[in-house]
């Protein structure tokens, strides 16, 4: 990398940087690489480090269930009660990207107990936002935004930069007050967290705003400002490869297309969904048939 040969320590350092700032694959290039220089460690706790990294990469690229794989066993021998907080976290995380929320619920009280004991507030944030992510899941939104506003509350009282850990919560607040049909507030906060991104280079919490404002502005029926911003959305998550967001980006555009009678942009984003998913054949009329707001679900 960079024609210099780098340390574990700088591997883990310039990984856990391209997290901040959504760039997995630069993310996963380094964890792969550091994961390498302590194969033969006498010491497992650095391969266990290094081993939840990867994970926290394959859970957050569309692979939730190989990130499961080994977490498990991290979360049994782990003497440290870090290590057995971050198993346990990433255990929760991928659980809910595979829709077994009692199960991810499970870990994610595990994780809250061990920040508990550890007195970190870092920590408590992150389990209360991950819970808050499991409950809207299971549409309890008033459940989880309340772990959400625990979550915030918690990253304001801390010292130091809390912009990412802030901006992530205030899309997730956002969103979530969205779906309660509270849109200004919902607009505000994702608005706030759109400029914490940008301001700290945060492309994955940039492009989520994105989408969440294009669907807001198409819920409230302003199809000529949802257009730029799903549109830039798109190109983010394309450039990134954030899979998830580019499918949605492409519902909510052929959406758009359909309600203003653009055909060719409704057809161009639907027929982009139709050949992702040949298993479902009338997958296009059926979506030029619905609205497709009321079917959506932005986070998976």
């Amino acid at each position: 990398m960079d024609g210099l040969t780098l340390t574990y320590e700088e591997l883990s350092r310039r990984g856990a940087d391209a997290v901040r700032r959504g760039d997995w694959p630069s993310a996963g290039l380094c964890f792969r690489e550091a994961r390498a220089l302590c194969e033969d460690d006498p010491d497992p706790h650095r391969r266990d480090v290094a081993d939840l990294n990867l994970a926290r990469v394959l859970i957050e690229t569309g692979e939730a269930h190989r990130g499961e794989e080994g977490l498990r066993e991290i979360l049994l021998r782990a003497t440290d009660p870090r290590l057995a907080w971050h198993a346990a976290y990433h255990l929760a995380s991928s659980l809910r990207k595979q829709a077994r929320f009692d199960r991810a619920l499970s870990y994610a009280r595990r994780s809250l107990e061990r920040a508990r004991t550890l007195d970190a507030p870092d920590l408590l944030a992150s389990s209360h936002n991950l819970l808050g992510n499991i409950l809207l899941g299971q549409s309890w939104l008033t459940d989880a935004l309340t772990e959400y506003r625990a979550a915030l509350a918690l990253r304001e009282a801390q010292e130091g930069d809390t912009r990412y850990g802030r901006a992530i919560l205030e899309e997730n607040l956002g969103y979530c007050l969205l779906l309660l049909h509270r849109f200004e507030e919902g607009r505000s906060r994702i608005r706030a967290a759109l400029a914490l991104a940008e301001e700290i280079g945060d492309r994955r919490c940039r492009a989520e705003c994105l989408q969440d404002l294009c669907y807001a502005e198409i819920l409230n029926g302003s199809l000529e400002e949802a257009r730029p911003l799903g549109t830039l959305a798109l190109a983010d998550a394309e450039a990134m490869g954030y899979t998830d967001i580019e499918e949605n980006a492409h519902y909510l555009l052929g959406e758009i297309g359909n309600r203003t009678g653009d055909d060719t942009l409704r057809d161009r984003h639907f027929g982009r969904l139709q050949a992702s998913h040949p298993d479902l054949p009338f997958l296009k009329e059926f979506l030029c048939a619905v609205d497709v707001t009321g079917i959506i679900t932005l986070k998976r």
